[in-house]
Formats: C-alpha cells, structure tokens, sequence
C-alpha cells in the first residue's frame, strides 16, 4: 500500500509579500473588493492569490485563512 505523504504544516508554507497581504485582509474580514481597492489591484488578481493561498495552506474557507493568519501573527 502506498504511504499518503503528509502536507506541510502552513506554518512552514512561505508566502509572498502580496500574499501576506491578502491574507491579512481577508483575517479582518475584508471582502475581495474591498481588499482590491486596498492594495490597488483588480478584483480578479485578488481572487486569484485567494486561490493560491487556500491551494498552498491546505485551507478551504475564510474561516480557516483567518485562523492561518492568526498562527503566522499577522492580526
């Protein structure tokens, strides 16, 4: 039987700065469009590092990114 391999922890998941960011807006409750006219950028770039976010942390809620957010101590 093939071993499942564990993901990382999120905690040892770098992020980039705009990813940083993005989840530090969604961990205060900002909507996509609020967090696009915050950093200056379209709504659908911000959609996107949503999506890569929840894809690289194992998440799949803004529930469990605000949750994230609070472990990296961005809020």
């Amino acid at each position: 039987m093939a071993s499942k391999e564990t993901p990382p922890t999120s905690l040892f998941v770098e992020l980039s700065r705009r990813e940083t960011e993005v989840l530090t807006c969604i961990s205060k409750g900002m909507r996509v469009s609020d967090t696009a006219r915050h950093l200056g950028l379209a709504e659908s770039t911000v959609a996107s590092y949503i999506k890569n976010l929840y894809r690289k942390l194992h998440i799949t809620s803004r529930a469990e990114a605000a949750v994230e957010a609070v472990r990296r101590g961005l809020v």
